[in-house]
């Protein structure tokens, strides 16, 4: 039922839209800054209120538009606390961020559960959007168990590794006990200073990885995965001819992988994903055509990973290969199983980079 018109005068609306403008700490200069200011919101009044709300109120939207009494309430309280609440507001999401993650809130929580994990993506939404929060808060979620668990090992995020999410990498290694969990961040580290183009550092850090892997130690495929990128693309570099003994060892991994296997994320295959990374950057396109082919043939996709968008960015490594094997047909076939607007947050701008480039070489 469509909701009825509130009796609020033009008058207080214009008044409200223009203390948004003017007194409030989030600059709104067109429609694409109310994604902005819908989120400066949400942190300084704890309420939500939806982007194209925000759009139609402002006129950024043309539409019929009426309202709510708890719109009005909302942006009124923005509009209170926004130019007093930097120091106060950052201490409280400072504390809100580490009180999410405390263990003593969560006991038995396995990190399988659903419900958890999609609060845990709230949180590492609002970090990548807050480095002096994220800097803040990023070596107490290193020593906590639950934050490494939930945080670090979840959301390594491509956009915003290397600008500044590295920095909680390097204390979660210092803080990580586990073997698998060091391998992780490690190869996490290496990506770091391969996006950089950081050689030295580089070399040093997968020198590092190639003395902490154990091949007798069973490992998650997600982590094995991220090794053996970090070979791939440590090899190009620095040791090119041990490129095909890495690449024919992956084959024969490949082959042990779990098939459908439920629990914990290997319901995907995430080895395959990360290693076809890896095969892309170093030209290897026969391999990343055939280990991509396995991935979507293989493996049952199932919702999580179909809403994420990690199939269509296999597809995406698949349909690279086929133009670099002259298989042009193929590929353009395989854009129609793509969606960009799926690519999930933390890696969305580096697929979409892929994606473009993928089209570019289609036109």
């Amino acid at each position: 039922m469509a909701r009825k018109p509130n009796p609020i005068s033009k008058k207080e609306i214009d008044d409200i839209k223009n203390l948004i403008i003017k007194k409030g700490d989030a600059i709104v200069e067109n429609a694409a800054d109310c994604k902005k200011l819908a989120n400066r919101i949400s942190e300084v009044t704890g309420k939500y209120i939806s982007e194209s709300t925000i759009k139609r109120f402002l006129g950024f939207q043309q539409s019929e538009f009426s309202p709510s009494y708890d719109t009005i309430r909302i942006l009124k309280d923005y509009i209170l606390k926004s130019n007093h609440h930097s120091s106060n507001a950052s201490h409280e999401l400072e504390q809100l961020v580490l009180s999410f993650y405390n263990p003593a809130h969560f006991e038995n929580i396995d990190k399988g559960d659903k419900s958890f994990q999609a609060a845990c993506r709230s949180m590492a939404m609002l970090l990548r959007k807050n480095q002096e929060l994220f800097e803040k808060v990023m070596e107490p979620l290193a020593k906590s168990t639950m934050g490494r668990s939930f945080y670090y090992e979840l959301f390594p995020d491509y956009e915003i590794l290397s600008a500044f999410q590295y920095k909680g990498y390097e204390k979660y290694v210092e803080n990580e006990t586990t073997y698998e969990g060091k391998l992780f961040a490690n190869c996490i580290l290496f990506l770091k200073y391969f996006f950089d183009g950081n050689l030295p550092l580089m070399k040093s850090k997968w020198q590092h990885v190639i003395k902490t892997f154990e091949k007798s130690i069973p490992i998650h495929p997600f982590v094995l995965g991220r090794y053996y990128q970090t070979l791939l693309i440590a090899s190009y570099y620095f040791q090119k001819k041990e490129t095909k003994n890495i690449i024919n060892e992956i084959f024969i991994v490949e082959k042990t992988m779990p098939r459908n296997q439920k629990g914990l994320f290997k319901e995907f295959p995430g080895f395959h994903y990360f290693v076809c990374d890896g095969l892309w950057y170093i030209d290897a396109h026969e391999s990343l055509l055939q280990l991509s082919s396995v991935a979507l043939s293989d493996f049952k996709k199932t919702t999580e990973f179909k809403w994420k968008g990690y199939y269509d960015q296999l597809y995406i490594y698949n349909s690279l290969a086929l133009i670099k094997l002259g298989k042009i047909k193929e590929a353009k076939k395989n854009l129609k199983q793509i969606n960009p607007a799926q690519f999930y947050f933390i890696s969305k701008s580096y697929f979409e980079k892929l994606y473009a480039a993928l089209k570019a070489s289609l036109v």
